[in-house]
Order: structure tokens, then sequence, then C-alpha cells
């Protein structure tokens, strides 16, 4: 079954310039970070919500499903943007002459 992961998923960074390829791998590598920043802070919210009496069940159940909709997707994200960022680097390295 293909999911984002699928969708986005690059193994052939051969066509593209060093320079290009360079800035490719931070915007990956920075992007998969903050996608894990976004899991954190959603857990921490969740947590916060849990402990407060003003909370009220209607705004819990709405903001659960939310966050069950983007629970879904982040993870599959947040690992092709890092797949993405290390095969950039492996090219970076292969022209380098560093292996592959």
């Amino acid at each position: 079954m293909r999911d984002i992961y699928h969708l986005l998923s690059v193994n052939n960074f051969k066509a593209v310039s060093n320079e290009e390829l360079l800035d490719i791998e931070h915007v990956y590598s920075a992007t998969a970070s903050g996608v894990n920043s976004a899991l954190r802070v959603i857990g921490n919210l969740l947590l916060e919500a849990g402990e407060s009496e003003e909370y009220l069940d209607s705004e819990a159940k709405r903001d659960l499903l939310l966050i069950g909709s983007v629970l879904r997707s982040l993870p599959r994200l947040s690992q092709v943007l890092k797949q993405n960022s290390d095969n950039a680097a492996f090219e970076l390295r292969k022209r380098q002459g560093g292996g592959g």
C-alpha cells in the first residue's frame, strides 16, 4: 500500500548539482527535525490538557480527532524527509570520492 512516504521518496539525485544537493540535504533534514518537534509539542499539549479542569470534553474530543489525523501522517513524512536527506548526503559523499 502506497502512502506519503512512497510519493515523496527520492532515491536518485544524480542529475542535481552539488550546490543544489547541499541545499536539498539541509532542507530535508531541517524539515524532518521540525516534524519531530511538532510531535513532541503535541504530546506536551495533550499532557497539559489532561491536567486542566477548564478544558471541556467537547474541546478535548475535537482536539483528539485533529491530533489523531496529524499523528497518522507525520511519522511517515518524517521518515521520508530523513531518507531523502540521507540519500542527498550519500550522493555528495560519492561525488567527493568518499563512498558509494
